[in-house]
């Protein structure tokens, strides 16, 4: 019974650690991704939102915390991989390619985030 208890504690320190590093590595580069997204939202709707009546602005403020949420639940997709990886032989190297998955996923929501900002009738 023992035996059972420390494997299971055992299980769970190593769970706990794995949580631990993914947390302190992708949410330092949260804000990283944010600020990239921010400035791609400035350039495009800056001017449009600054010289907007209070109505329109209200409007572009919630249209912006919309996709904001949703940019920041697309960023959590990082941790499952993260964990998964971290579960796999591949461990140490994954540690040092991670920043690929962090790059090519602030550029994927890049490319999403110019998409939808520079439809028609967006701006």
């Amino acid at each position: 019974m023992s035996e059972a208890r420390a494997e299971k504690q055992s299980l769970v320190a190593v769970l706990g650690a794995r949580l631990r590093d993914a947390f302190g590595y992708w949410e330092r580069r949260r804000i990283v991704y944010n600020g990239v997204l921010a400035v791609l939202v400035v350039a495009c709707w800056g001017a449009e939102i600054a010289l907007a009546r209070p109505i329109g602005w209200l409007g572009a403020v919630v249209v912006l915390m919309f996709f904001a949420a949703i940019a920041n639940a697309l960023y959590c997709v990082a941790y499952p991989i993260d964990l998964v990886f971290q579960s796999t032989p591949w461990q140490s190297s994954w540690r040092r390619f991670r920043w690929l998955l962090f790059v090519s996923g602030t550029g994927l929501a890049s490319v999403l985030a110019l998409w939808i900002m520079l439809r028609p009738g967006m701006a």
